[in-house]
C-alpha cells in the first residue's frame, strides 16, 4: 500500500508542476483585455470568452489533482486538495475618453501570447491525459486543457489577420476605438440590427443596402452603427471606395462614421452633378413651355445649391480653416452639415444646431455663425486644432407652419424627429476621429435647436458630447441638467432675448410655480443646475428679437465666451459685471437722511424681460 501511495503522490507532484507551468498561460492576455474591453464592440464579448477559458483551464487542473488526492486517501495516504487559481491585476476603464485609442503594440503582444498558449496547452493536455489514463481516472480535465489551447490558437489566427489591417491603417501605433471594437474584435461583436450584412452588400455596390443603412441611421437605435461603418470603409480597397463614391455619392456622403474628407468628396460630387442636371432639366422644361410645381421645385433646389456653395466659400478665408461638406439633402426644407476645419483631426469640435426658421436656402447666415465661432475659438488657443460646424440635419420648425404639428414651434414634434439624427451624427464624429486623449466635443443649441440638443443627449447617455451649450433656449426637454448625462452644461441668455423667457411660460399655475415651461424647466434658472456664462445686453428693444440673434455678434462678450467654452478655457471666461453701491455723500452743515443703499447684485445670468407675445423668428 505504501508503494501505491508513494506512486500516487509522485503523480500528484507531476500534475502540480504541470499546472504551475500552464494555468497562467492565458493570464497575460486576460490582463491586457482587462484594460482594453472599454473600447466596446466585440471587445467585451472576447474578454468574457477569454475569462471563461482561463477559469476552465484552472478548474481542469484542479479537478485532475482532486481526483488523484481522492485516490491517495482511498489508499490510506494523506494529501490536501491543491488550488491552482491565479490572479491578475484588473485595470479600470475609467479615464478612457470617447476619442481614446488602443495601443496596437499591446494588442500584438496579446496575440503573440495567445499563439504561444495555443502551442503550449495541447502539449500539457497530452501529458495530463497520460497521467490520468495510467490511473484510470476520467480524461475530461485533459480535454478541457487541450480545448483551451485550441481556442487560443483559433483566436490568435483570427486576431493576427485583423491586426495586419490595423497596422496598415495606424501609422501612429494607436488604433481608433472603432477599429479596435469592430476591426480587431469584430468577430465577437453582436449585431442585432443586421448592419454587418448590409455593409457586406453595400461593398458590392448594392444601393438598397446603402439605403437600408441610412434607415438604421435615422432610427439611431444602434449606437455602434457609425463605428461599424467607419471600420467597413477603411477595410475596403481603394478601387472599391472610388467605385462607391462614383456610383452613389449622395448615399455615401450621408453615412455617419465615414472619414470627413470622403463625405466632403462625395457630397461635393453630388452637389455639382445636381446643379448640372437641374439646369439642364429647367432649360428643357422651359423650352417646352412648362410651368407649375415641377419648375418651382427645381428652382428651389438651385437656390439651395447656391446657398450651400456660398457657405462653402467662407472656408479658407483670412487664415480660416477650409470648409467640408459633411451632409447634403436637397428639396423641401433641405438639410446639410458644413464644418470649418476637419473634425476628424480637431482637438476642439463644436457643432452648432440652429432653431426655428432655419432652412437650406438660408444656410449662409448660420454658416457665418459657425465660421465666426471658428475664428474666435482659433484666436483663443494657439496649440489646438479647431473644427466648428453648422448642423442642419433636421426639419426645423417654421413660423408660417405654426399650426402644422410637424413644423410647429410650439410643439416638440420637430425636436423628437431631429434628435435621433443629431445623436447619430455625433456617433459619427466619435467614430471617424483619430485617437486622442484630449479631445473636446461641444454641441451648441440655439433657440429651438437647444431642445433638439437636449433630447438628443438623452438618446446617448454619457456618450453624446463632453459639453453642451444652450443659448436663447426656450427649454431643453429636461427638468434638471443632470438628466442630460453630459459633463458640462452651460447656459447663456441675452437680457433682451424674449425667447429665453418662454421657459417661464406654462398654462397651469402649478407649472408656473414649479418653473416649468412647454419644453421642460427653464435652463437659465438656478434650480436647473447648469453653469452660466455672461452675455451682454444689446441696445435693441426686446420686441425686435435682435437680442435673440446677438450671441455671434462680432467681438461681443458672448462670442468671446463661446470661444473660451469650446476650448475648455473656463478660467478665461469674461465674468458677469458687478455693481458697487454708490458712496455715501459727505454730510453738509444741514444733516440730511442718508441715501438708501443700492440693492445687492444677484447671481442670475441676466435680467428677465417680459416675454414677447409675437415672436418674429430666430
Amino acid at each position: 500500500m505504501a508503494t501505491g501511495v508513494t506512486e500516487l503522490q509522485g503523480v500528484l507532484s507531476r500534475v502540480a508542476r504541470l499546472a504551475a507551468e500552464n494555468t497562467g498561460a492565458l493570464d497575460s492576455s486576460a490582463r491586457c483585455m482587462s484594460a482594453s474591453a472599454w473600447v466596446g464592440g466585440g471587445a467585451p464579448k472576447f474578454a468574457q470568452a477569454l475569462t471563461g477559458q482561463r477559469v476552465s483551464l484552472q478548474r481542469a487542473f484542479e479537478a485532475a489533482a482532486h481526483g488523484i488526492v481522492d485516490r491517495i486517501r482511498q489508499e490510506g495516504g494523506q494529501a490536501s486538495y491543491p488550488s491552482f487559481t491565479t490572479s491578475i491585476s484588473t485595470l479600470s476603464a475609467a479615464g478612457h475618453g470617447d476619442f481614446a485609442g488602443m495601443n496596437v503594440e499591446a494588442m500584438t503582444r496579446m496575440v503573440t501570447d495567445l499563439q504561444q498558449a495555443g502551442q503550449q496547452l495541447p502539449l500539457a493536455g497530452q501529458r495530463l491525459s497520460a497521467e490520468l489514463s495510467a490511473l484510470h481516472l476520467p480524461a475530461q480535465p485533459a480535454h478541457l486543457v487541450t480545448g483551451a489551447g485550441t481556442w487560443a490558437e483559433e483566436q490568435a489566427r483570427d486576431l493576427r489577420s485583423r491586426l495586419v489591417l490595423l497596422q496598415k491603417e495606424q501609422d501612429s501605433g494607436v488604433a481608433t476605438r472603432a477599429m479596435a471594437a469592430f476591426g480587431l474584435f469584430g468577430g465577437h461583436a453582436p449585431d442585432p440590427s443586421g448592419a454587418d450584412k448590409l455593409l457586406a452588400a453595400a461593398a458590392t455596390g448594392e444601393t438598397t443596402a446603402l439605403t437600408g443603412l441610412l434607415d438604421l441611421q435615422h432610427a439611431a437605435k444602434d449606437p455602434t452603427l457609425a463605428a461599424r461603418v467607419n471600420v467597413w470603409w477603411r477595410q475596403l480597397s481603394r478601387p472599391t471606395q472610388d467605385q462607391l463614391i462614383a456610383a452613389s455619392p449622395n448615399l455615401l456622403g450621408s453615412l455617419n462614421g465615414l472619414p470627413t474628407t470622403i463625405r466632403d468628396q462625395a457630397n461635393r460630387k453630388y452637389l455639382g452633378a445636381q446643379e448640372t442636371a437641374i439646369r439642364g432639366e429647367l432649360a428643357r422644361l422651359t423650352a417646352l413651355g412648362k410651368a407649375g410645381d415641377e419648375i418651382e421645385q427645381l428652382r428651389l433646389k438651385l437656390d439651395q445649391i447656391k446657398a450651400v456653395s456660398q457657405s462653402l466659400q467662407l472656408g479658407g478665408q483670412n487664415g480660416r480653416a477650409p470648409a467640408f461638406l459633411v451632409t447634403l439633402e436637397l428639396g423641401g426644407l433641405g438639410k446639410t452639415a458644413i464644418s470649418f476645419g476637419n473634425p476628424d483631426d480637431a482637438d476642439n469640435i463644436v457643432t452648432y444646431v440652429p432653431g426655428t426658421g432655419s432652412k437650406l436656402t438660408g444656410i449662409y447666415g448660420d454658416a457665418k455663425r459657425a465660421a465666426g465661432l471658428w475664428d474666435q475659438a482659433n484666436l483663443s488657443v494657439q496649440d489646438k486644432n479647431v473644427a466648428s460646424m453648422i448642423w442642419l440635419g433636421y426639419e426645423a420648425p417654421q413660423w408660417e407652419s405654426t399650426l402644422e404639428p410637424k413644423h410647429s414651434v410650439a410643439l416638440p414634434v420637430a425636436a423628437l424627429a431631429g434628435a435621433p439624427e443629431l445623436a447619430g451624427f455625433t456617433d459619427g464624429l466619435h467614430a471617424s476621429h483619430r485617437p486622442g486623449s484630449d479631445v473636446r466635443l461641444t454641441v451648441l443649441g440655439h433657440s429651438y435647436g437647444s431642445l433638439v440638443t437636449g433630447v438628443a443627449a438623452r438618446f446617448r447617455p454619457g456618450r453624446f458630447a463632453d459639453q453642451v451649450i444652450f443659448v436663447g433656449s426656450p427649454g431643453v426637454g429636461a427638468l434638471r441638467a443632470k438628466e442630460l448625462n453630459v459633463d458640462q452644461v452651460w447656459v447663456g441668455e441675452a437680457p433682451n432675448d424674449p425667447v429665453g423667457d418662454i421657459g417661464h411660460v406654462n398654462p397651469s399655475l402649478v407649472g408656473i410655480m414649479a418653473g416649468l415651461g412647454p419644453f421642460g424647466s427653464d435652463p437659465s434658472t438656478g434650480h436647473f443646475g447648469a453653469k452660466h456664462f455672461y452675455v451682454e445686453e444689446t441696445s435693441d428693444p426686446t420686441y425686435t428679437f435682435k437680442g435673440h440673434s446677438s450671441y455671434w455678434d462680432y467681438q461681443s462678450t458672448s462670442l468671446k465666451n463661446l470661444g473660451y467654452l469650446v476650448n475648455g478655457q473656463y478660467n478665461k471666461l469674461l465674468p458677469f459685471p458687478t455693481f458697487t453701491p454708490s458712496a455715501t455723500p459727505t454730510p453738509t452743515t444741514t444733516p440730511s437722511a442718508p441715501p438708501t443703499p443700492s440693492p445687492a447684485p444677484t447671481m442670475s445670468p441676466s435680467p428677465r424681460p417680459l416675454p414677447s407675445p409675437s415672436p418674429a423668428g430666430d
